[in-house]
């Protein structure tokens, strides 16, 4: 079935995707197949499925998900851009968010490559919760500080790896609404 063909190649980009950003942030650097994530061009590939293919039940609720997925890789991709970029000293709370958002990417992509989000969605949940409390520490952590920029700093890099774990909660859940039909 064509559509089936087309959903397939949908998920085979995102699978790249997910597998470059989690690339960069394993490896703390830009690499080149981060650049070419283009997901403008994935947008433009999935609204053409829903016009030219006229996808129905649960091929819809797939080629939807991807739509709304798609804003969330953005949000991803714009942290762990920050994230390289300025995190350049040593906090162990932060090591520790950035540890958690690698293991959440990490599992999403295992999910979305062996089609098992059900099973992975708790962890992804875990891996969220994680991150909102180490968050809340490093917030607690740097009201002790007296240099306000160096408080700056680790909180908005703190941040960036907090929000990673959110998008993926969130792509998670359209992962799961697109099997399951649930509603989110």
């Amino acid at each position: 079935m064509i559509i089936e063909n087309k959903i397939n190649e949908l998920n085979d980009k995102y699978y790249s995707y997910l597998s470059a950003i989690e690339e960069s942030l394993q490896k703390k650097e830009l690499t080149d197949e981060f650049f070419l994530i283009d997901l403008k061009e994935f947008d433009n590939e999935v609204i053409k499925v829903l016009a030219l293919y006229h996808p129905q039940g649960e091929f819809l609720r797939e080629v939807v998900a991807f739509l709304k997925i798609s804003s969330f890789l953005a949000k991803i991709k714009k942290s762990v851009k920050a994230f390289i970029k300025k995190y350049d000293f040593k906090n162990e709370k932060i090591d520790a968010l950035y540890q958690n958002a690698i293991s959440a990417i990490t599992t999403l992509k295992l999910a979305a490559k062996s089609d098992s989000i059900e099973d992975a969605y708790s962890s992804i949940i875990s891996y969220e919760k994680i991150a909102d409390e180490l968050y809340k520490e490093l917030v607690l952590d740097v009201k002790e500080k007296e240099n306000i920029d160096e408080i700056l700093k680790a909180l908005n890099i703190a941040k960036k790896l907090e929000r990673i774990s959110d998008s993926v909660k969130t792509i998670a859940k359209y992962m799961l609404f697109a099997k399951e039909g649930i509603d989110i």
